[in-house]
């Protein structure tokens, strides 16, 4: 059996938010993901996406986080 790494709430959020990320007000919360916004310059949104969480406490499995950060990066030309 292989074990998958979790990655719990403080962890992931402090990653994407170094980035310019920020939950996505106004969207409600999904059964299994969670929305979010690249900001652009000048705190504009950029693009929206959804980060896969698991369980009642919000956790990201660690290939599911390095999907949304390499998403988040490859778009960062036009990001902040």
């Amino acid at each position: 059996m292989i074990a998958v790494r979790l990655y719990p709430r403080e962890e992931w959020e402090a990653q994407l938010r170094a980035l310019g990320c920020r939950p996505l007000e106004g969207k409600g919360h999904l059964n299994t993901a969670e929305w979010w916004v690249a900001e652009m310059e000048g705190g504009q949104p950029g693009f929206i996406f959804t980060v896969p969480v698991e369980g009642p406490d919000d956790r990201v499995g660690k290939r599911e986080l390095e999907i949304v950060i390499a998403q988040v990066k490859k778009a960062q030309p036009t990001l902040i």
